[in-house]
């Protein structure tokens, strides 16, 4: 004979197993607030990161690192820090990549750099180095990013030798095609003691003459002027900060240059314009008090310029004048009465 089941009991069987085939395992739970949220977030972000959304990215990849088991997100705490950086949140930066540095397993020169590089920008120069030295350790002999940035590190320190030996390592064999190394380089060359204007301007023309990309082209067009006015050629310094000029007409170094060229040249006007243009494109919190007072001096020197003129008269006008003055002396020796001389 069959056992008959409650009424009470049969519907509380239904209920529990209704309630276990609704909800999922605990580990299905686990990884769909965990592991799902973070590869979500980190693709979102390496998006918003390749279209330079950096502040987006932040956003993103910060979400990665929360919803990360234990917080434990090497290459989101990696591309946070360097989001930071791009936006100047140094601070932020160094945190995140700290962060990076205590849970990575493998050699990490380049976070080492971009640390170094945060602390470069607050100030932090101690420091800077310590990261750089230990970049140089965990690079290997490919990777030229800790040698630039030393030579980044002796430029602030106003060391230019040992920064114009960094970014030489750092370029590595020719042909060269780090960019930013081959700038430092020539840049060092004019601030050196002596200067080396004619291997900067040997550079500069490589450079233009190669394939590189992202060059600053103002940079290059600006130092080459500086080189040749140094050397004496004013024409050429001209050509160039023109050049300079073409590339971003709101330069405020080579507008101020100009000026001073056509100032030495005594070509007046034109360095009253380009002072002024200076004046206009100058950045804040620069002092423009000397230069308000060498306009207000050049303006007054014109305006005296014009009244000489005006007041001389031409040679043509001279003639007039004198031709017209024996007429009208004839005109009065004529109408004496005679035997009067006229005096």
């Amino acid at each position: 004979m069959k056992k008959r089941i409650k009424p009470g009991l049969a519907l509380s069987l239904f209920f529990l197993l209704q309630v276990s085939v609704a909800l999922p395992p605990a580990q299905a739970r686990h990884d769909k607030a965990t592991v799902e949220p973070t590869e979500l977030h980190m693709k979102d972000g390496l998006k918003k990161m390749k279209l330079k959304d950096y502040e987006g990215a932040a956003d993103e990849f910060l979400q990665a690192c929360y919803f990360a088991r234990n917080k434990y997100c090497p290459e989101g705490w990696l591309n946070l820090g360097i989001c930071y950086k791009k936006t100047g949140a140094y601070t932020k930066a160094i945190e995140a990549l700290n962060n990076h540095l205590s849970q990575t397993t493998e050699k990490a020169p380049d976070a080492h750099v971009d640390i170094a590089e945060c602390y470069m920008n607050i100030g932090d120069l101690d420091k800077a180095e310590r990261h750089i030295q230990q970049a140089r350790i965990d690079a290997d002999f490919k990777n030229k990013r800790p040698y630039f940035a030393m030579g980044e590190l002796y430029e602030k320190m106003n060391r230019p030798g040992d920064a114009m030996e960094s970014y030489t390592i750092a370029l590595g064999d020719k042909p060269w095609t780090y960019t930013e190394a081959w700038l430092g380089r020539a840049r060092m060359e004019i601030k050196i003691t002596p200067p080396r204007y004619n291997d900067a301007l040997k550079d500069y023309k490589e450079l233009i003459d190669s394939s590189c990309k992202n060059v600053d082209w103002v940079e290059v067009y600006f130092n080459m002027a500086n080189c040749l006015y140094k050397r004496g050629d004013h024409q050429g310094a001209i050509d160039h900060l023109l050049q300079a000029l073409k590339e971003n007409p709101d330069h405020y170094e080579s507008h101020l240059a100009l000026g001073h060229i056509f100032d030495e040249e005594k070509h007046i006007t034109s360095a009253v314009n380009q002072y002024e243009s200076a004046l206009r494109t100058a950045p804040k919190g620069v002092n423009t008090d000397e230069l308000n007072k060498r306009i207000i001096f050049l303006q007054g020197q014109i305006r005296a310029q014009e009244k000489d003129k005006e007041v001389k008269p031409s040679p043509y006008m001279r003639q007039e004048q004198a031709q017209q003055e024996q007429a009208s002396q004839q005109q009065k020796q004529s109408s004496l009465p005679a035997g009067e001389s006229g005096f």
